[in-house]
């Protein structure tokens, strides 16, 4: 069935955000329910077509399990590979006290891979997490996230003089802000060096348990992990105008990542891809995704040491052409590979694959 022959679908959907605020609503089923015309339901009591759960959702709900409407499971962060035992059955623990799970306790991976067991379909978000989940659930598609709410920039031919300000770009939520602590030293040295000041566009207050419980400031987590940067730096409330803005201001972007947490080793390249539809040229600690990524786009992103960090943020500062061409094989590689109908063609054939 091809989806121009598809007919508006009634979807149920069990949201990361009761109001679709998420990203992960808004780039995700949204995106596609929107531009394909199928209406999205909230009330799983309804008769719907198609139900697609999210991380969010209770497990063990029966309203999975109504009428055999089929289930397709949007799995996007890497729950399938805790960062320990323990952290694991917590982290069900406290879904279960909370009420976010019905049943009994258990590992919350163990409720993820259950999950995927039944549902009729996964979707995730990288090839690494496709290859954790497949074993469970044969029925597996890779879908990143659309980013059609960032504006497509020509990346500038910016001059660099340390005499002026000159802005390093971060971008992201709070949970993944503490992979900067790697590379505080490299950041400072290069930042006195070359005059460098920091954006970091995120929330400026998080929750440090179940994304709900407990909220901390930002600031002070930075303050703790990258000491007398924190003059150098300013939090910018996350928005796509505030970004689009800093990405203005900012010669490079930076996306270092503490890779001894499997959740965050196994993020895929979004964020990536976001610096470069910005215009602006990035560098990152040596994920699989990125590294992936950054190869087949012909780029030297990646970065395996703090000498490299050192080494790479010169030349792009050095060399404004060479960071042009940076970004230019990044926005090559987006029109091949990250398009706005390849994506909507990802999402049309993993519902197909489950209503036939």
């Amino acid at each position: 069935m091809g989806s121009e022959f598809m007919k508006p679908l009634k979807i149920g959907y069990w949201p990361l955000s009761p109001a679709l605020t998420s990203a992960g609503d808004r780039r995700r089923l949204l995106f596609w329910a929107k531009n394909r015309g199928h209406e999205v339901i909230l009330d799983l009591t309804q008769k719907v077509d198609v139900i697609v759960a999210s991380e969010k959702s209770d497990f063990n709900s029966r309203q999975f399990v109504q009428n055999g409407v089929p289930v397709v499971f949007d799995l996007v962060d890497a729950y399938l590979s805790p960062l320990n035992s323990l952290d694991d059955l917590a982290r069900g623990l406290a879904k279960k006290i909370t009420g976010e799970i019905s049943g009994g306790v258990k590992p919350f991976s163990h409720h993820i891979r259950n999950f995927c067991m039944s549902s009729n379909a996964v979707i995730c978000s990288s090839v690494e997490q496709e290859a954790v989940i497949k074993p469970f659930n044969a029925n597996t598609h890779v879908i990143l996230d659309s980013h059609d709410e960032i504006p497509f920039t020509e990346p500038k031919l910016s001059t660099h003089t340390s005499l002026e300000e000159n802005y390093i770009l971060w971008e992201g939520q709070p949970a993944t802000i503490r992979g900067v602590k790697q590379i505080s030293s490299i950041l400072l040295q290069s930042s006195k060096e070359n005059n460098l000041y920091f954006n970091f566009v995120t929330d400026e207050k998080y929750f440090q348990f179940l994304g709900k419980y407990l909220k901390k400031d930002t600031l002070q987590l930075l303050e703790k992990d990258l000491g007398p940067i924190i003059e150098r730096l300013r939090i910018i409330p996350w928005t796509p105008a505030n970004l689009v803005d800093s990405a203005k201001q900012s010669v490079i972007a930076m996306i270092p990542i503490d890779l001894t947490v499997p959740m965050q080793k196994l993020k895929p390249e979004n964020r990536l891809l976001i610096m470069w539809r910005l215009g602006v040229p990035c560098l990152t600690s040596p994920s699989p995704s990125y590294m992936r990524v950054a190869r087949k786009a012909g780029v030297t992103a990646f970065c395996n040491t703090p000498e490299v960090w050192l080494e790479r943020f010169q030349s792009l500062l050095s060399d404004p052409v060479f960071a042009r061409e940076e970004v230019l094989r990044g926005q090559a590689y987006l029109h091949e590979h990250h398009s706005r109908e390849g994506l909507l063609d990802k999402w049309d054939q993993t519902i197909e694959s489950v209503i036939g």
